[in-house]
Formats: structure tokens, C-alpha cells, sequence
């Protein structure tokens, strides 16, 4: 009698841990990041600018990238930089900059962490439920450009995922 519960219990068991559901995040897709690139490529192309972006996935994996043809070959390193950034934490390159160097309460151990931007035009992807999506980098123009572009690139690719 012993023996039949507990096996009984073993089998119960295991039936709920084989058929329970397996907890998944939400994923960025290769066809999103995509769409986000291209709207960052014509804003560019719109203005003149020459960009590279580099794409993210939380917490660094690089998801996609593109580079307008006449781009600085620095700026293709620097937009990858800015983009792990922002995917690895949930700021803004340039938030993270103004951390580090502008306020009474600096942080300077930021400065510290080995391939870390503080240029603008990183900016991570938060879903509207506070999920760290990734983040996306953009080098080659202004900062002030490159983070433009980066947050149109986020702002179409939220767009995206909730339509």
C-alpha cells in the first residue's frame, strides 16, 4: 500500500512538472528589429545624416545591424557600444553620462565598467510593462542625431509589438 502512494504522488508529480507551462520572456524578433532599423535608416536618409545602428537584445545579444554606405569606420564600433549599453541597462546613454559627470550625486564608478558609452544615442527598450527589451545604438552623426534616430527606431518597434 505504501509502495502504490508513492508512486501515485512520484507520477502526480511529474505529470504537473512535464505538462506545467514553462515561463518565457517576451523576445525581440528579427523581423521588428528590422522595421525598427529601416525607420531609423530613412530618418537619416531624410536628413542627410549617415548612421550606423546596432540592435540589441536584453542582455547583449546583438539582434541586427546596418551601416549607411560613407559611414566613419569608428562610429560602426561606437553605435554597437551604445547599443549593449543601453541593452544591459535601462538607460539612455546619455542619461548614463549625466550620472557619471553632471550631477551633485556623481557616479563615477559608471566610468569604471569596462566597455560602457556615455555618448547619447543608446537608448534601451522598455516594454510598457517595465520589461528590458534590449537596446538600440546609433553612431555617425551628432549625438543629439543619433539619439533621435534611436528613439524612432524604439518608438516603431513598440508600434510593432503592440499592434
Amino acid at each position: 500500500m505504501k509502495k502504490t502512494l508513492i508512486g501515485f504522488c512520484v507520477s502526480i508529480f511529474y505529470i504537473g512538472f512535464v505538462f506545467g507551462e514553462i515561463p518565457t520572456k517576451p523576445l525581440l524578433t528579427l523581423e521588428t528589429a528590422k522595421i525598427m532599423a529601416n525607420e531609423c535608416l530613412n530618418l537619416a536618409k531624410d536628413n542627410g545624416w549617415k548612421i550606423n545602428i546596432a540592435i540589441f537584445e536584453s542582455p547583449g545579444a546583438l539582434k541586427y545591424y546596418a551601416s549607411m554606405d560613407g559611414t566613419y569606420p569608428a562610429s560602426e564600433e561606437i553605435s554597437r557600444l551604445k547599443g549593449k549599453t543601453s541593452a544591459g541597462l535601462p538607460f539612455s546613454t546619455k542619461e548614463l553620462a549625466q550620472m557619471a559627470f553632471d550631477n551633485e550625486d556623481k557616479n563615477e564608478g559608471i566610468v569604471t565598467i569596462p566597455d560602457i558609452a556615455l555618448l547619447p544615442g543608446g537608448a534601451p527598450i522598455i516594454l510598457r510593462n517595465g520589461y528590458h527589451l534590449g537596446g538600440v545604438g546609433v553612431s555617425g552623426s551628432s549625438g543629439s542625431n543619433d539619439e533621435k534616430c534611436a528613439f524612432k527606431a524604439i518608438e516603431k518597434g513598440l508600434e510593432v509589438i503592440y499592434d
